[in-house]
């Protein structure tokens, strides 16, 4: 598995066990629920802005994030 991979589903996973939707965690990181929607599918890479809100908002490390550990 791909580090883009291993990002896409460890965002799924964070997202369903906060029991939040896409819309839901688009809206908190003010982006459209399409451009979250292709970093769960690893279409897109976030932006490192981003990363940094998607890491605050999970309470975990962009490191864990992006596949690092």
């Amino acid at each position: 598995m791909d580090d883009l991979t291993i990002m896409a589903q460890r965002l799924k996973d964070f997202r369903k066990q906060q029991g939040l939707t896409q819309s839901e965690v688009a809206k908190k990181l003010c982006i459209s629920q399409q451009a979250y929607a292709s970093y769960e599918t690893a279409t897109k890479e976030p932006k490192i802005d981003t990363l940094k809100r998607l890491a605050d908002l999970y309470k975990t490390s962009i490191d864990y994030l992006v596949g690092r550990y």
